[in-house]
């Protein structure tokens, strides 16, 4: 799934609408401390770590997908329907003009 730069817009512009829309408390004269904004990491740095050995041990290419494709379009046998493509063209450009 895509999404467009449009449809980024269109949620921020829901969320500080509902933001700025929050009803004010009433001054009961009782001050609260103000709160503050907390951070918790669910991933230890070794988490991090291992993860970004696997990414570089990965493969650039993966050879299992691009070779029977690479064979197909040498072969003349693949093909792409061109009414999918066009749907998936005029999909994408719909989506971006809904607002």
């Amino acid at each position: 799934m895509m999404i467009s730069r449009t449809q980024i817009e269109q949620v921020l512009k829901v969320y500080k609408a509902s933001k700025t829309s929050r009803p004010v408390p009433r001054d009961t004269g009782v001050t609260q401390p103000a709160q503050q904004d907390k951070v918790r990491l669910s991933f230890s740095m070794e988490d991090i770590e291992k993860v970004k050995r696997l990414v570089h041990a990965s493969p650039d290419i993966r050879q299992d997908i691009v070779e029977p494709l690479a064979s197909a379009v040498e072969s003349g046998e693949y093909s792409v329907d061109p009414e999918s493509v066009a749907e998936k063209m005029l999909g994408r450009l719909l989506a971006d003009r809904i607002r």
